[in-house]
């Protein structure tokens, strides 16, 4: 009887203890189960995210690509002024690839796709810029600002289509993974174009040769002077006169621009400055203040001569101005 009771008590506890070590492999399951699926949702959250922002970019670098391509095909058929306002609006667009490349490196992918997105975009922008900077220059307009380090143009091509080549193979990278994200595919209308032919046909086109002119915007003259006929310039008793010269690029042509300024005392004696300065299409700009030393009671001549670089008769323009110093009121 004893040794039953015994026996009853152990197979109890062996009850007992196989019920709690179920229950903990259940508790234990559930909560490995619960961790996969919620790193398989995060992940499918990133994959997601990351799939939505690379899709705008990619459609962007695609737009951007097949507008490129017709400028530089059909832009013979545009004024000066438009084919630099696309010009100037691709140059733009470009700024904004760079900010939207450093979102798509966080989080961390696995595999890391987003990593070669956005190295792949930084590369396009430096090729792109080659591109833009070629046609800008052969064109005399604004473009990129270019560095030693961004490749020839050729080199640019060829690495538009080795970066376009690789994406078609990794962009289906997340196909495997949560979300089954495939990613559209990089187009090569730039990559593949002649562009030193096709911007040979756009400097030829008439409707986008240059035109230059540039005049004297404002001059200003300190201290201020006195009311006087026109070209005239009566100052208060001083012995420095500053003048400061603005000057206008009139047309959509990067011009090179000298400004001379000579002051010619009654007595013979010269000052003279000569600055340069390249103007932007369309821009003006304010040369630095000059200080010319004069002497109270002085009688001299200003004259301020802008010319084009290299010097062109009809680049020239020319103020000259009768320059009276008040005497001083003490005796």
């Amino acid at each position: 009887m004893a040794r039953t009771r015994a026996q009853r008590r152990r197979q109890s506890l062996r009850i007992v203890v196989a019920i709690v070590i179920t229950f903990v492999l259940l508790v234990f399951g559930r909560e490995v189960s619960r961790s996969a699926h919620q790193e398989n949702s995060a992940r499918l959250s990133e994959n997601l995210s990351f799939a939505s922002l690379a899709t705008n970019l990619l459609g962007q670098e695609n737009s951007f690509d097949t507008r490129l391509a017709t400028l530089l095909g059909s832009g013979s058929q545009l004024s000066r002024t438009a084919f630099s306002v696309q010009l100037s609006e691709l140059t733009q667009e470009l700024s904004s690839w760079r900010a939207v490349a450093g979102l798509v490196k966080s989080p961390l992918l696995t595999p890391d796709l987003n990593l070669t997105l956005a190295d792949d975009t930084m590369t396009r922008v430096a090729d792109y810029d080659e591109v833009l900077a070629y046609v800008a220059q052969a064109l005399s307009l604004s473009g990129p600002a270019t560095s030693a380090s961004v490749p020839t143009l050729g080199a640019a091509q060829l690495s538009l289509a080795q970066t376009a080549a690789t994406w078609g193979a990794d962009r289906h990278l997340l196909a495997s993974a949560p979300g089954h994200v495939t990613l559209m595919a990089l187009t090569t209308n730039t990559a593949t174009l002649n562009v030193p032919q096709d911007v040979t046909t756009l400097a030829s086109a008439p409707s986008l040769a240059a035109t230059r002119a540039i005049v004297i915007s404002a001059i200003q003259v300190q201290p201020a002077p006195f009311p006087a006929p026109a070209l005239t310039l009566v100052l208060a008793p001083t012995t420095v006169m500053q003048v400061q010269v603005a000057v206008s690029n009139l047309r959509e042509i990067v011009q090179p621009v000298s400004l001379s300024l000579v002051l010619t005392a009654a007595s013979g004696s010269t000052q003279q400055v000569t600055m340069t300065q390249t103007l932007s299409p369309g821009t003006s700009f304010a040369f630095p203040n000059h200080l010319f030393s004069v002497f109270e009671g002085e009688k001299a001549t200003l004259t301020v001569t802008l010319n084009g670089v290299p010097a062109a008769s009809d680049l020239t323009h020319q103020r000259t101005y009768s320059v009276s110093v008040s005497p001083s009121g003490l005796g």
